[in-house]
């Protein structure tokens, strides 16, 4: 069974999805073996020249789908024969008022062609006949002539919006085949060389002939520039009686290039290639048939794309018109029409892409976003430059697209092990003597800092035995009961344990962290000895007998902004009547300046104007009043992403009320703001753990006041 036989056997519901997946397939097969779509392209002409017994919608169908795909394709291939009866009966069919007009009026004016053709041909072959040059080298000459093809002649029209016959220079067209002496069947891998100066002494004889006037902005140079089916000759146009005549030039092996295409070219070459193989082990020729310029499709076939987006991607960027670009060292780049300087460097090579900052047309800087036209001279500059997502939208090749997404992968994928490499050794760096203390490793260690002093620590631990994997799958996590595990079986911590030290609710940051940015934002001074927690409040600081005091959530420092839960502190200044106790976090400047203050009075019996308070969460309060809220600050360090603030935003509203929200961002990083209201220091804990989980977030933190508040 054939690979064309396996072709149609796709059964889809939907007939445009089932085409779309034969196509699909067909196109996949061809990239190892160019006979398949000569087959096919075979079997079409015939369904082609049949399509008369079908219905109206049969017709129109199946010759939609050979002009956009089989007909170029034919073209692609170098099969002029095919290319042009396939456009010609499809053109009757899709277009029958077109077709029949422009026929009736190239018949109208037949005789006038017969008669151009035939003067032409007359004195051409005279002139060439005559010539010492050619005589001397033994030429065979052969001089035909034809008129332009239906479909070709209206598409020509319609794209410049002309429908003179008059204006059109190759409706009219003289080919002159030049075989030269000595080529023979053994010699004729040498025939596609041979020949080739002699096309250009044609094309000044052809320049000269008597009674027609030159047209010199009209010659081709199809020899030294080949087109991308492998297509040779030289083009130019005379005028003669006022008719535009197009002379064609070209040896005979390029003429069977021209008619066969592909099919021609590894005609010459099959039998060698045969040998080839033969000699290397008798080997069935792989890539003996393959297809150089259909090479790309291999890459796309790994994409996930549906069938039609496949086909429609074949279309566009390899059956579709070409544009011809220059490089500085005179190499020529063939890219898909509407290509721009972004897919002009990706095609030079990856690295030159990824590296272009700049680009030049012609000598002059341009934007990269610039539109590819015939004949521009392109000059990539390369440097410090870093393709942005920007360039999507630059790039139409899909290949090119295709080299972004990946450089884009590759970016987060270090941008996320760089997130998890900053969540793990900062999670260390606050437990190491936790995780020495209670680790049940039988040897002494130092808690690592970086990833080269962590990799000892995984082989038999984890399953994970590379350090940069591990990292990775941290940052993409955001989860800390991921991390807690694989810190408890790394370092052989209890669980347990380390879940406790995640309790603290100052596990984000240290007290002298909050109180120097406290007292940076207030400008006062910082003390240098910060009361702990566990130290009581002794009845020295405090007045005689003065009792405890419950805390009243309406009096809370805005500076720290304090939430029930956390260990806290009051002042009271004695010079006012009546004064509202104020609620202050412990680590709060203000509380540490009035407890030193009481402290240092106290040595030397002084008065203390403004003295601290012990205070407590009433308990009450806690199981009873649901109403009471507490304001909180929360900074979210993130990856920059689109939808970023949308996400977090969500979370937040779920877990708290939102009063205000601010962001700002770097290069690759943001920062969201979120100042909320919780009933206490277990909901915020629950709000951060949350957000922790949003894709791309590196790290929430509670800030110790609050820059939000007016």
């Amino acid at each position: 069974e054939t690979k064309v036989s396996k072709l149609p056997k796709l059964a889809f519901a939907d007939y445009a999805d089932e085409q779309a997946e034969n196509l699909r397939q067909m196109f996949i097969a061809m990239t190892d073996d160019y006979r398949i779509i000569i087959v096919k392209l075979a079997d079409r002409l015939h369904n082609m020249r049949t399509l008369r017994h079908m219905k109206p919608e049969k017709q129109k169908k199946i010759s939609r789908e050979t002009l956009d795909i089989f007909a170029p394709l034919a073209h692609r291939m170098g099969l002029w024969p095919f290319k042009s009866e396939l456009e010609d009966i499809a053109f009757m069919y899709l277009y029958p008022g077109e077709y029949k007009q422009l026929n009736h009026r190239l018949t109208e004016r037949q005789l006038q062609f017969s008669d151009t053709l035939n003067n032409s041909i007359k004195v051409l072959e005279n002139t060439l006949n005559n010539d010492s040059t050619l005589q001397s080298q033994d030429v065979k000459i052969e001089v035909g002539g034809r008129t332009k093809e239906l479909y070709s002649l209206w598409h020509k029209m319609e794209m410049k919006h002309d429908e003179n016959l008059d204006h059109i220079t190759d409706l009219v067209a003289l080919r002159v085949i030049l075989t030269p002496g000595g080529i023979d069947e053994k010699t004729k891998e040498a025939a596609a060389d041979s020949g080739v100066w002699l096309c250009y002494h044609v094309l000044g004889l052809v320049q000269h002939l008597p009674g027609f006037q030159p047209m010199p902005t009209k010659v081709k140079d199809y020899i030294s520039f080949p087109k991308p089916n492998g297509y040779q000759s030289l083009h130019t146009a005379l005028m003669y009686q006022g008719q535009s005549v197009e002379v064609q030039i070209r040896t005979s092996y390029m003429h069977q290039v021209a008619e066969y295409g592909m099919a021609s070219h590894f005609a010459y070459k099959d039998e060698m290639k045969r040998n080839n193989n033969q000699q290397n082990g008798g080997k069935s020729g792989q890539g003996l048939y393959n297809t150089p310029w259909l090479s790309s499709i291999k890459e796309w076939q790994q994409d996930t794309v549906c069938s039609r987006d496949f086909v429609d991607c074949v279309r566009r960027e390899l059956l579709g018109r070409r544009v011809f670009v220059f490089l500085r060292n005179g190499k020529i780049l063939n890219l898909a029409r509407g290509a721009t300087a972004v897919d002009a460097a990706f095609q030079i090579h990856t690295e030159v892409g990824l590296q272009m900052h700049g680009v030049e047309i012609n000598g002059k800087p341009v934007p990269i976003s610039y539109k590819l036209k015939n004949g521009d001279v392109v000059s990539i500059l390369t440097g410090e430059g870093r393709p942005t997502t920007e360039w999507m939208r630059f790039a139409k090749s899909r290949s090119t697209r295709s080299k972004l997404r990946a450089y884009f992968r590759s970016k987060q994928h270090d941008s996320v092990r760089r997130s998890g490499e900053i969540i793990f050794f900062d999670y260390l760096e606050r437990h190491e003597n936790m995780i020495r203390e209670s680790s049940y490793l039988d040897y002494d260690f130092e808690v690592p800092r970086n990833a080269k002093e962590l990799s000892p620590f995984l082989p038999g631990r984890s399953h994970f035995n590379d350090v940069d994997e591990l990292l990775f799958a941290i940052g993409k996590s955001h989860n800390h009961n991921f991390l807690r595990t694989k810190l408890s079986k790394i370092f052989l911590v209890p669980l347990k344990a380390l879940e406790a030290s995640d309790v603290s609710p100052l596990v984000n940051i240290t007290r002298k962290a909050y109180a120097a940015q406290v007292a940076e934002n207030n400008h006062i001074s910082v003390p240098d000895e910060i009361v702990d927690e566990s130290v009581q409040i002794s009845d020295a600081v405090l007045p005689d007998g003065e009792a405890v005091e419950y805390a009243d959530a309406e009096c809370a420092c805005r500076s720290c902004l304090p939430i029930r839960g956390d260990a806290i502190v009051g002042t009271r200044g004695d010079n006012v009547a009546d004064a509202p106790t104020i609620v202050h976090r412990l680590e709060c400047p203000y509380a540490q300046q009035a407890l030193n203050a009481a402290r240092s009075a106290s040595a030397h019996g002084d008065d203390v104007i403004g003295h601290p308070v012990k205070l407590v969460w009433s308990e009450a309060s806690w199981e009873e009043f649901d109403s009471e809220t507490f304001l909180a600050e929360i900074t979210v360090m993130a990856n920059d992403r689109k939808l970023l603030l949308a996400d977090c935003s969500v979370v937040a509203s779920k877990n708290s009320e939102i009063l205000k929200t601010g962001s700002s961002s770097s290069a690759e990083h943001c920062t969201l703001e979120f100042l909320v209201r919780v009933s206490d220091l277990q909901e915020l804990q629950e709000l951060m753990d949350k957000l922790r989980e949003v894709h791309s977030v590196m790290s929430v933190e509670r800030r110790f006041g609050s820059e939000l508040l007016e």
